[in-house]
C-alpha cells in the first residue's frame, strides 16, 4: 500500500457537506435505537431496524459517496496523472485507495450502528451489528471503488444499482437475492436474534465469506483497471 496515495484519498473524502450528511444519518440510526427500545417487541423491531437501515441504507450510501469518488474524482480532475508519473505499482494504488475508503467509512458506519444497537438494549444484537456492518462496509467499499473508476457518472450508476438491484431485483427470487450484498450481513443479524427477515436466509459461512469476496473482487478489478486506464 502506498502511504502517499492513502493520505491523498483520505483528505479528499472529508468535506462539510459530507460531514453534515453523515451526522444526519447517524442521528437517524441512534433515534431508531431508542424507538426500538420502547417498542412492544423490541427484539424484532431492533433487528429489522439494524438490518433495514444499517446494511440497506447507511452502509451502502456512505460507501458509495466515498468509494466512487476515491479514484473517480482524481481521474475526472486529472490529479491522478501526477501520481501516475511516480513508479508506483497499480495494485499499490488500488490498495491504498481501498484502505482509505474503509478507514473513513468503517468507523462512521460500524461505530454508529453498534452504538444504535447498544441503545436498543438487545444484547444479542450488539456484536452481530458490528460484524454485519463491518462486512457490508468492506463489500460495498470494494464494489463502489471499482465502479468509480469504471464509470464517469459513478454516483448515479451506484444509486441505480442500490435502488434497482439491491432493493428491487433481489426480491424477485432466490437467484437474484444471492447476488445481493445486503442479504449476507442481514443474515448475521437474523441468526443472532432469531428474527426472520426477508432475504436473510444465507448460511453462516456464506454470510461471512461472500461480503469479503465481493470486496476483494472489487479491489482486484480496480487494480486491473488501473493497468489499462489512460490518464492524460
Amino acid at each position: 500500500m502506498n502511504p502517499h496515495i492513502y493520505r491523498v484519498v483520505v483528505r479528499s473524502q472529508i468535506s462539510p457537506g459530507r460531514l453534515l450528511a453523515w451526522a444526519g444519518l447517524s442521528g437517524v440510526a441512534i433515534l431508531l435505537g431508542f424507538v426500538a427500545r420502547a417498542a412492544d417487541d423490541s427484539v424484532s423491531f431492533a433487528t429489522q431496524s439494524m438490518g433495514t437501515f444499517g446494511t440497506n441504507i447507511f452502509a451502502p450510501f456512505i460507501a458509495l459517496t466515498l468509494g466512487s469518488a476515491a479514484l473517480g474524482d482524481l481521474v475526472e480532475d486529472r490529479t491522478l496523472v501526477y501520481i501516475w508519473l511516480r513508479p508506483v505499482p497499480r495494485y499499490s494504488m488500488a490498495t491504498a485507495a481501498f484502505a482509505a475508503v474503509i478507514s473513513v467509512v468503517g468507523p462512521i458506519v460500524v461505530v454508529v450502528m453498534t452504538a444504535a444497537a447498544a441503545v436498543t438494549g438487545v444484547d444479542d444484537l450488539l456484536m452481530a451489528t458490528a460484524a454485519a456492518t463491518a462486512l457490508a462496509v468492506f463489500a460495498y467499499s470494494g464494489l463502489f471503488l471499482a465502479l468509480g473508476l469504471r464509470f464517469k457518472r459513478s454516483l448515479l450508476v451506484g444509486l441505480g444499482y442500490i435502488a434497482i438491484w439491491e432493493l428491487l431485483m433481489s426480491r424477485l427470487g432466490d437467484w437474484f437475492a444471492r447476488l445481493s450484498v445486503r442479504s449476507y450481513p442481514m443474515s448475521i443479524l437474523s441468526d443472532a436474534t432469531g428474527v426472520e427477515m426477508r432475504l436473510a436466509d444465507r448460511s453462516t459461512l456464506a454470510s461471512y465469506i461472500v461480503p469479503v469476496a465481493v470486496g476483494l473482487a472489487g479491489l482486484a478489478y480496480t487494480s486491473w483497471r488501473l493497468t489499462r486506464t489512460e490518464i492524460d
